[in-house]
């Protein structure tokens, strides 16, 4: 053991002298370098050049650096990716929100595993990528790509994460030329009809929203699938995606489904789903996704199924009914406790309990019992109110005269022509005993 710890304390204290090593050498090099190409980082720290929003034209040739491993050119003026051939062990280079047109020289960056190029100009990828063996991690998302052929992801056999959203992309079938891909974006592209991504083994998030989709072939084949969003396409059928063992979480939002019955067979463990703004007009349908035993988030807004908002309102709380693990119905919270029931698992022998399944029983009973009471109660009310209305009809619509030999004078009427009482000057207690012969003459009797 004290071996091992002494070992550990050695590679901290070389790793220590390599950083500080580091940081003397970039505080060389901007020294040095020309003020209008290079100015000074605000950051030299974790073994970084950062040069981020520095209104930089152009990437300055840098020496010899060692221990660097990141360099962060991004949102500046740079067209040209250039003078980087010195440092080839840098592991992350960041060149978004530049002006870069066409990417290259980047061959002898063999360790670097995350590349940030969105927000450029580049519109193909020819040979700039081939050579990156170790890259992890590509961001190509808004630019203006619009092609991709599958000889330029071949030397990709490492990477990992993928976004290529927001482009101008009609075909997308080079990325099964990815073996290692888990997460695709490919989102708010020119992308139609029929797409296939068999290949794409371990793929296990992908984002197709925003396109003009109509089908998608070899999903099934994916087995580590867990997340996909699909909104905003033109679906009128799940057919294509076959059956899904592995979906959490299905975002079918803005599309044309009528039907949604096979979806407990084709997503058999889905949490969370979207279907708002479909072509749902059954009612059945989306009844049937109480056979979705798992889910517990699901959005349904927008689908023609009500006609009126207190029928919405009442197949809504019919279908939460139906789906008891529900926490969530159109982002309205039906049952927070959910949650913390989830973390309580139900064996198997439990579920199988003669006893349990009787519980079961008498709880159903006892609800049962409940809604009776419940209807009683509410007919024994509107009966008291039915007789309250009567009385209330039965009053008279005028108050009564005077009666004979009271004290007040024989112009002081206690009722005016409306019908009215008057205001009286008299004292309390002839007001008490006027109060009681009026009682006494219409009430009781």
């Amino acid at each position: 053991m004290r071996r091992a710890r002494g070992s550990r304390s050695n590679t901290s204290i070389h790793s220590g002298e390599k950083h500080s090593a580091c940081v003397q050498d970039i505080a060389a090099y901007h020294k040095a370098a020309p003020k209008d190409l290079a100015p000074e980082p605000d950051c030299l720290n974790d073994n970084t050049i950062e040069l981020h929003g520095k209104g930089t034209k152009k990437i300055q040739k840098l020496k010899r650096l060692s221990g660097l491993n990141t360099l962060d050119f991004s949102c500046n003026f740079i067209e040209e990716i250039e003078s980087l051939e010195n440092n080839c062990g840098i592991t992350e280079l960041k060149l978004y929100d530049n002006k870069i047109r066409e990417i290259k020289n980047l061959d002898r960056l063999q360790e670097l595993q995350n590349l940030q190029l969105q927000y450029n100009c580049i519109s193909r990828l020819r040979k700039g990528l081939l050579k990156l063996r170790n890259l992890q991690r590509l961001r190509l998302d808004c630019n203006q790509l619009v092609r991709v052929e599958p000889r330029e992801f071949s030397g990709l056999s490492k990477l990992t994460y993928l976004d290529i959203s927001h482009n101008q992309l009609t075909d997308i079938a080079a990325v099964n030329e990815l073996p290692c891909l888990e997460e695709l974006m490919a989102s708010h592209n020119k992308l139609s009809g029929a797409v296939d991504l068999s290949r794409c083994e371990k793929l296990q998030e992908l984002d197709l929203s925003n396109n003009r989709i109509s089908e998608i072939y070899g999903l099934p084949l994916l087995t580590s699938l867990t997340t996909v969003n699909l909104s905003e396409n033109v679906f009128s059928s799940t057919e294509s995606l076959g059956s899904l063992c592995s979906l959490q979480e299905l975002n079918f939002g803005c599309n044309q489904l009528v039907s949604v019955c096979s979806f407990a067979e084709q997503f058999p463990v889905l949490e969370v789903l979207s279907l708002v703004s479909n072509s749902i007009h059954s009612w059945e349908e989306l009844k049937s996704l109480a056979r979705c035993c798992h889910l517990v988030e699901v959005n349904l807004a927008g689908n023609p199924t009500c006609a009126s908002e207190e029928e919405q309102t009442r197949k809504v709380m019919e279908l939460s009914r139906l789906m008891p693990q529900l926490e969530s119905l159109d982002g309205v919270i039906v049952n927070q406790s959910n949650r913390e029931k989830q973390e309580t698992p139900i064996t198997y022998k439990a579920a199988l309990d003669p006893d349990a399944c009787e519980t079961t029983h008498q709880i159903a009973s006892h609800i049962a019992n409940y809604e009776s009471q419940m209807e009683e109660l509410c007919q024994s009310l509107s009966e008291r109110f039915s007789q309250v209305r009567k009385l209330v009809k039965s009053l008279p619509k005028q108050s009564p005269p005077k009666p004979s030999g009271s004290t007040e004078s024989a112009g002081s009427p206690l009722v005016s022509s409306s019908g009215a009482r008057a205001q009286s000057n008299c004292s309390s207690r002839s007001r008490i005993q006027d109060a009681r012969e009026f009682a006494a003459h219409y009430v009781d009797s």
